[in-house]
């Protein structure tokens, strides 16, 4: 009753974030004019920054069509829970735990295979990397309608039970960053449903991308099979540590809104521009260079695997004996702070190997072109963001110990230099 009151007075007392009404007009265009940027760049092939030529897109009802059927098949592979188990998430403010069907991985193998079968049986990928545009105007109609009714389902509930960054009373901003957390059916939960298969959309396409160089070149692009190696990598082991993520913030904290959805629709048609581009100019990097990144990828995910691997085990069981060497800072609201190992060198470390992961991929497509380090970019700005947030967070919840804990902890993401 106490959390559902003071969840009650947080929409009371409101403020507002990415800039408020104003900022999710703006926000909502950018999102949306920067992906159909690079769909269209990754379908027509060309990378100069400022010649833009958008592809005509046709058959939008069939590709509409197509899209859905297949993210239908992606709820009901959820739903059936095979090849996974139920874990629970975080305790909510309502006091409620949600369960979760943690199969992913499973899911994302079911699709690998479906797709090279349809590749054994004749399926020409080109019919997929040529209706790229059509595809991104169907995510979007499905995501712009989806979020006009998830606002109008989510007006229903009561201020207790409202996502407490969106409970503004203003129309736009609310829609924007979603009124409900986690809106489910049954069992169904239906943000991480679009998470998860977002990301499976973009192995899928990289998928493509590497047949589609194959048909046209009959030969193997050491830096492509690379570049899409290291990419299955990073979403395998992220769905094998499938139970950090329904914990983590996009999963907790973000309502579901025009926001997330048009972000959950940036994955698949941003993040296989690398591939497109290696794809799409030939891009064949010295073995040396190619070493180089490889290498830089192995100490990224080392470093993002082994911090977050120790955040997650102690979160799970502060007493651990396997934990003993860690050091931690007491506050007076009885949590404890690491302060040291991973935890000690900086506040962030996981976002230094995630930014050092994505610099990896980017690496793979040479210097002649930005548009392929642009997802970087954005992550960098993203994290930045991010790391802002959670400070602010954590000083309102912590207040002196908070300041306490960044004299020790000096530095935020790279130790040593920020």
């Amino acid at each position: 009753m106490g959390e559902a009151n003071h969840r009650e007075e947080s929409c009371q007392t409101f403020k507002f974030k990415m800039g408020g009404p104003k900022g999710a007009v703006m926000f909502s265009i950018f999102f949306t004019v920067y992906t159909f940027y690079i769909t269209a760049k990754c379908q027509s092939g060309k990378w100069d920054v400022l010649v833009f030529q958008p592809p005509v897109s046709d058959g939008l009802t069939e590709v509409a069509a197509a899209v859905t059927i297949w993210f239908l098949a992606q709820c009901i592979l959820y739903i059936m829970s095979i090849g996974g188990k139920q874990e629970p998430g975080v305790i909510l403010s309502s006091g409620e735990r949600l369960m979760y069907n943690t199969n992913a991985l499973f899911v994302l193998i079911v699709n690998i295979l479906s797709m090279v079968a349809a590749i054994l049986l004749g399926y020409d990928v080109r019919l997929i990397s040529g209706s790229l545009v059509c595809m991104f105007e169907a995510a979007v109609l499905l995501c712009f309608m989806s979020s006009l009714y998830l606002y109008i389902k989510g007006s229903s509930l009561s201020h207790a039970e409202k996502n407490p960054n969106g409970c503004s009373g203003r129309i736009i901003y609310d829609w924007f960053m979603g009124l409900e957390l986690n809106p489910r059916w049954r069992s169904l939960d239906v943000k991480y449903v679009l998470f998860r298969s977002a990301i499976i959309g973009w192995i899928l396409l990289n998928i493509c991308n590497l047949v589609e160089y194959w048909m046209l070149y009959k030969n193997i692009n050491t830096t492509l099979v690379l570049l899409n190696a290291i990419q299955l990598a990073y979403v395998v082991d992220y769905f094998w540590f499938e139970g950090g993520v329904i914990v983590s913030r996009d999963i907790v904290h973000e309502g579901l809104g025009y926001n997330i959805l048009v972000q959950f629709i940036m994955i698949p048609f941003c993040f296989c521009v690398q591939t497109r581009y290696v794809l799409t100019t030939d891009t064949k990097l010295p073995n040396i260079n190619l070493c180089l990144i490889a290498i830089l990828y192995v100490v990224g995910y080392y470093i993002y695997r082994a911090s977050n691997s120790e955040k997650n085990s102690f979160r799970k069981n502060p007493n651990d004996p396997k934990l003993h060497y860690l050091m931690t800072m007491p506050t007076s609201s009885g949590k404890q702070l690491l302060i040291s190992s991973w935890w000690g060198m900086c506040r962030h470390p996981n976002y230094l190997g995630d930014l050092m992961i994505s610099l990896s991929y980017a690496l793979c497509t040479g210097f002649s072109h930005l548009i392929p380090y642009l997802g970087t970019i954005f992550l960098v700005l993203l994290l930045l963001d991010r790391e802002k947030q959670d400070s602010e967070g954590c000083k309102q919840k912590y207040g002196a110990d908070w300041d306490k804990y960044c004299r020790i902890v000096k530095y935020r993401i790279i130790p040593g230099i920020y």
